[in-house]
């Protein structure tokens, strides 16, 4: 049997995507081409000093957090970008940020926290008082994270290199008021149909290895999570194997689990999905957030739990 030329593959690989984020979306094909064809705009969130011009309209739902009136290009070498008061950012990364709730007197871990981006959102949020720890197993990684973070002038109580899925194991005798998973996915929500690069590692398989990852990475947090914390988990995938189905994992798995509702409204927020390959999901997973690609907002998923 002759195997299939490497442009063969890539027409079934898009298509087959296009089909599940169909049924995912609850749209037409054709619906569903134009979103996942949008070209996403960034934004940025303003941390300090003077604003500068090229800012446009705040975000209405993201304090400091508005959407740019020039390219990334334009202003990437600005003295404001260059030293970490303005930070270039999609919208939909703040929602796990601002779900989390930090405050002052909490305790947080960030699991999977390079480049940093949400981990200084947090910094922000919660002021200088706040314990946070910012994880990750990647040593080229953790450097970024680190000159990141020296760059925006943000500091961090203490940095672990720990495998996620030991994590709890690694970090014996401490309990977090607040976690923030920000799970690594199949990044669904950043690919353009008509890129083809976007496709070179995404297909089913790759999305079900990623799905037993990120539940042994939600069962290690679970551990870590002190009674009455917080654990928000996201991803930027629309895949309901990465997003649904973990949660509905967690709450198969676990007797103390509740999940709070976002009452959160965006132009874009979509139903979650309640079944998937003919399995039902926990009708609790109605309460997260699901939302379609957009304009201003990638396709993103996020769930708020705590630990009754």
């Amino acid at each position: 049997m002759k195997k299939k030329n490497p442009e063969a593959k890539l027409v079934i690989k898009k298509q087959a995507w296009l089909e599940r984020t169909s049924l995912v979306l609850g749209t037409s094909n054709d619906e569903t081409l134009a979103l996942i064809n949008t070209p996403r705009t960034q934004s940025v969130r303003h941390r300090s000093g003077v604003k500068p011009k090229y800012l446009g309209t705040e975000f209405g739902w993201a304090h400091d957090c508005y959407e740019l009136t020039k390219t990334v290009a334009e202003i990437r070498d600005d003295p404001a970008v260059r030293n970490g008061t303005v930070y270039i950012q999609n919208a939909a990364s703040w929602l796990p940020v601002i779900l989390l709730e930090p405050n002052q007197s909490d305790t947080i871990l960030d699991i999977c926290a390079a480049p940093g981006g949400k981990t200084s959102h947090i910094r922000d949020i919660a002021g200088p008082s706040a314990e946070i720890w910012a994880n990750d197993n990647s040593r080229a990684r953790m450097a970024k994270l680190q000159a990141n973070m020296n760059q925006l002038n943000v500091h961090i109580d203490n940095y672990t290199l720990f495998d996620a899925v030991q994590l709890a194991k690694k970090i014996e005798n401490k309990q977090f008021t607040k976690i923030l998973l920000d799970a690594p996915c199949s990044g669904e929500g950043m690919m353009l149909y008509s890129k083809d690069k976007d496709f070179a590692s995404w297909s089913v398989a790759h999305i079900k290895r990623l799905q037993q990852l990120q539940k042994k990475i939600i069962g290690q947090a679970w551990q870590l999570l002190a009674p009455g914390g917080t654990l928000v988990y996201s991803t930027c995938t629309m895949a309901p194997e990465e997003n649904e189905a973990v949660i509905d994992y967690l709450l198969r798995s676990q007797e103390n689990v509740q999940v709070e509702a976002i009452e959160l409204q965006l132009d874009n927020r979509v139903a979650t999905v309640q079944e998937w390959n003919g399995r039902p999901f926990n009708s609790e997973v109605t309460k997260a957030m699901r939302l379609k690609p957009s304009k201003h907002i990638e396709a993103f998923f996020v769930c708020k739990l705590t630990k009754a």
